[in-house]
């Protein structure tokens, strides 16, 4: 997963100190990175350092209308999302995660997360398959416009109902060959991932 994610030009933070003393406050907290309170500069999720780069809304003022994810790797927990969008520069665009010379026969696979496009590309590769991920920013919001989504072309959704169904409702009235896909293991393709990488390591052990 590691190697997919570096080829798709994902990187991460370095920890909070190390930034509080490369940049200045200024900087930090228009990033997003800390918060001014009445008790000085606090960092501000500190724990989500893994950087995935998007495509920025329209009217970003940044370099190439890019903009990154922060996404932590905790385990989930309801008390913090697990991906937070710097100030004013959410996504405006599925992210597309795989090869840019993917053959015509790959499957183009909708997810709901990054790290379910990386594993679910680790997946198919190990079983020698093609496929290329595109996830959704956020479930709420469903981008359908200016995509390579034609009608007639096929597409697998593989995001938990009622908002995996929601889409490819939509898809389908497009007149798209939609399928719901479910992850094989688990809920997830990093489970199915980590189930597969585990019999495999199994299988060299015995």
């Amino acid at each position: 997963m590691l190697d997919h994610a570096r080829r798709e030009g994902w990187t991460a933070l370095p920890a909070f100190d190390v930034l509080a003393r490369a940049l200045p406050t200024a900087e930090l907290v228009g990033a997003g990175l800390a918060r001014l309170d009445a008790g000085g500069m606090r960092p501000q999720w500190p724990a989500h350092r893994l950087l995935i780069p998007w495509t920025a809304e329209a009217g970003a003022e940044h370099e190439h209308g890019r903009t990154f994810a922060r996404r932590s790797l905790l385990p989930p927990d309801e008390r913090y999302p697990v991906t937070i969008w710097p100030p004013g520069r959410r996504a405006r665009d599925l992210l597309r995660i795989g090869p840019a010379e993917a053959a015509s026969e790959a499957r183009s696979v909708l997810v709901p997360d990054a790290l379910d496009g990386i594993a679910l590309l680790a997946y198919a590769e190990a079983r020698g398959q093609a496929a290329v991920a595109y996830v959704v920013p956020w479930l709420e919001w469903l981008p359908l416009d200016a995509r390579p989504f034609a009608p007639g072309e096929r597409v697998q959704v593989s995001i938990p109902r009622p908002q995996g169904y929601e889409l490819a409702r939509r898809l389908a009235a497009r007149g798209m060959k939609v399928h719901e896909l479910a992850p094989p293991v688990g809920t997830s393709w990093g489970e199915t991932w980590e189930a597969y990488r585990g019999e495999d390591e199994a299988g060299a052990d015995g």
